[in-house]
């Protein structure tokens, strides 16, 4: 029996390759990616990717640079960031300079397969706080329309929201909690810190009662909606029954006004739950833990072991959180396919025996494929595990047969109480491949970027999007999509990567 890898060390940044000159399609333009703001790991992804579509990427500035790429900096930080790696002085604005751009140049170009035309819009501005848009009025509407990166300057002021969005849903006032999450959105896109009022004056989805709650946090450092909002019983418990694995809003309202507030309380009175939730409240300490991308990755190479077993060319994507780039999640989902889709039948099954008789499954539930969804129809009806399986702590160090021999052996009420383990959530999603570009778009999320993509699909585009296809409603066609480029391309919209869809 193979061994688990053993623990892997700290990614250090992708090694620079040089491409052969035959490999380079536009030898007039050499780009250089800042990493200032972005990260190594980051860097050297859009280097890669930048390659891979034939441009030209240096590791160090230097005179052949002829587009400087920098994602949520200004033009004076970009121009400040080059010069202490320098270590003296640049002369910048003639015409022999390189153009200083926002990444939206970057992904725009990457989109179009060649290096587009730079715009005033593409632009870093010498001065001012509002320098990657030339008008905040500028801002689409739409999250898909926006470039949203993990990290922004107004964390205070949507968390904020977020909690309002939240207290909104348990109350049952969707349309509140949707409007709360759309200026949300809008203010995690902006390249500056709101200092004032005034910055929001121009800004969509940012009504009344939205800045009423940033002049608060601006004059006062919190606002005291938010403030009674966190301090409620009625929040607090169903944020945290809301939390329980297989526990919706709608069951914990219900539980609420069944005077249930704590976990114990579910203990205590013998109501009648579900597998799921039975299960959710078995491994609830460890479910609210974040799952590390080092975790996720050992996950990761257990699926991969599972269904290899039967398929050894099974094509297996990590999606959600940690494809658009977070270091930790709550939960790890995966996405499965194969070119030959007759060698998708029963597959999931039998990895979910394996992963059984080897002792991993805690808990697991299939959702078969949905044989009854409709073309035009936004429903995800693809066959789907939710399950939670046990991390081995050895996984840290070595994880040899014995070690799996011993976590079989033992129950699930024994691994409760042993500390050489943890629960983790994960989902295991089969796509046909003719669907798998749809499906590894919504897979992947965000929940709001999903929402507001198939919003601006159904207005503006006239069309029905799911995990599934892209469905003409006036020609009453669906559209085929070989990669997430082309399903942006029939939706007329520039493609972003995972990365700026953390909306």
């Amino acid at each position: 029996m193979s061994t688990l890898p053993l623990k892997r060390r700290k990614k250090d940044a992708p090694a620079h390759r040089e491409p052969a000159a035959s490999e380079i399609l536009f030898p007039d333009i050499c780009l250089f990616i800042v990493e200032r703001r972005m990260g190594a790991a980051r860097r050297g992804f859009l280097t890669a990717l930048a390659q891979k579509k034939g441009f030209s990427v240096t590791p160090h500035f230097s005179d052949k640079v002829t587009h400087v790429v920098s994602e949520q900096n200004s033009y004076s930080e970009v121009l400040s960031w080059i010069e202490k790696q320098m270590e003296h002085k640049l002369q910048f604005g003639t015409e022999s300079t390189p153009h200083i751009l926002d990444i939206s140049w970057f992904t725009e170009s990457m989109s179009s397969g060649e290096p587009v035309t730079v715009e005033s819009r593409h632009r870093l501005g010498f001065s001012g706080s509002t320098e990657s848009f030339d008008n905040v009025t500028q801002i689409p509407s739409y999250a898909c329309q926006r470039r949203t990166s993990l990290l922004h300057q107004n964390k205070e002021i949507t968390d904020a929201l977020e909690i309002l969005a939240l207290s909104a849903s348990f109350q049952g006032s969707e349309a509140r909690s949707l409007a709360f999450a759309r200026s949300t959105s809008v203010l995690k896109c902006l390249p500056f810190k709101l200092q004032s009022l005034q910055d929001v004056k121009d800004l969509p989805w940012c009504g009344n009662h939205c800045k009423r709650v940033i002049q608060e946090i601006l004059e006062d450092g919190v606002c005291m909606e938010v403030e009674l909002v966190k301090d409620s019983e009625q929040y607090q418990s169903m944020k945290l029954l809301t939390s329980i694995f297989g526990v919706g809003v709608h069951t914990a309202k219900k539980w609420y006004q069944e005077g249930v507030r704590s976990l114990s309380d579910l203990n205590n009175n013998k109501r009648k739950l579900t597998a799921e939730q039975r299960a959710g409240l078995l491994h609830y300490k460890d479910l609210q833990q974040h799952v590390t991308r080092e975790e996720a990755e050992w996950v990761e190479h257990l699926v991969v072991r599972a269904l290899q077993s039967y398929v050894p060319d099974v094509q297996v994507t990590m999606t959600g959180g940690f494809r658009r780039g977070k270091e930790v999640g709550h939960d790890v989902d995966f996405l499965i396919t194969h070119p030959k889709e007759e060698a998708l039948n029963g597959l999931l099954k039998k990895a979910i025996s394996w992963l059984e008789s080897k002792g991993y499954l805690l808990y697991h539930h299939v959702k078969a494929r949905s044989q009854s969804f409709s073309k035009s129809s936004t429903m995800d009806g693809h066959e789907t595990c939710y399950s939670i399986v046990s991390l081995p702590n050895y996984y840290k160090h070595n994880w040899d047969c014995e070690a799996e021999e011993t976590l079989k052996n033992l129950d699930n009420s024994e691994k409760e109480t042993s500390h050489n383990w943890r629960a983790i959530r994960v989902d295991l999603v089969v796509a046909p491949y003719s669907e798998y570009s749809y499906a590894l778009l919504g897979w992947t999320g965000s929940k709001h970027f999903e929402r507001e993509l198939r919003r601006y699909s159904f207005e503006v585009k006239k069309m029905s999007l799911s995990s599934h296809g892209l469905f003409d409603n006036e020609k009453k066609c669906l559209l085929p999509a070989a990669s997430e480029e082309e399903v942006f391309a029939h939706l007329g919209l520039p493609f972003l990567l995972p990365f700026d869809r953390n909306a």
